[in-house]
């Protein structure tokens, strides 16, 4: 019984703390660590809303070692990582432990958001969705795409377009349900949908497949937090990319 205890404590904790924001940063970091070392070895991977390398590839166009600034701004991200998990780990706010509990749940999350996403497709359209990707990359660069997408997406469409965006026009307290939080959910799906066909030819079943993916990930994202959405889009990915792509 204490062994049940503790253990169902350990989770209650993980569960408490784990959506918070410098939390997020440190378990979310690994996917920006491995995005950008691979995007050297596979420069091809690079995600479209990657602002983060972009703006890093500019300053390094003007640099006399550009290779010391990447090592240096990756390096530096690294450290502080590390000290930031020192730091929540003295506070009982981290614990390296909850590693396999964010990929067991993130795995769940991402089955989840696929079987969903098809089924209100065929529900919507009378249509099934091939999920697959059309382009095909090998194991190490479908990983590299894959956590591109669940980092720089996650940044950019629910960080960025949901968490900033509601911060500014619902005030403090946009978290909270409203009519105005899901019209902004709406919005930032229809838009994340649609920035994929910047680079493809437009299919409406996948715009829906794409548009309802982005109101899930929305969903982890407001309950769940930034690393728990980001981890969950990256694996989704890993599935779709390097499993069902070949």
């Amino acid at each position: 019984m204490a062994v049940l205890a503790k253990s169902n404590s350990a989770l209650g904790n993980y569960f408490r703390h784990s959506s918070g924001g410098t939390q997020s940063a440190v378990l979310a970091l690994p996917l920006l660590l491995f995005y950008g070392a691979g995007i050297t070895l596979v420069p091809e991977a690079r995600n479209g809303v990657d602002l983060i390398s972009s703006a890093l590839s500019r300053l390094m166009a003007h640099a006399a070692n550009p290779t010391a600034i990447y090592v240096s701004f990756y390096g530096g991200l690294a450290l502080a990582d590390v000290g930031l998990f020192l730091w929540l780990r003295r506070q009982n706010r981290l614990n390296p432990q909850w590693l396999l509990p964010l990929l067991a749940e993130c795995l769940l999350y991402a089955f989840v958001t696929g079987m969903l996403s098809s089924m209100a497709t065929r529900s919507l359209l009378g249509l099934a969705t091939d999920t697959r990707d059309a382009r095909h990359f090998g194991l190490i660069a479908g990983l590299i795409v894959s956590a591109g997408a669940g980092l720089h997406e996650e940044l950019f469409f629910r960080l960025g377009g949901i968490g900033v965006v509601g911060r500014l026009w619902l005030g403090r307290d946009w978290q909270k349900p409203s009519l105005r939080l899901v019209a902004l959910v709406c919005v930032s799906s229809v838009i994340f949908s649609l920035a994929h066909y910047l680079g493809e030819p437009f299919a409406v079943t996948s715009f829906v497949f794409r548009a309802v993916s982005g109101m899930l990930f929305a969903a982890l994202f407001l309950t769940r937090g930034f690393a728990v959405a980001a981890w969950t889009h990256a694996l989704y990915d890993a599935w779709v990319i390097v499993v069902l792509g070949k």
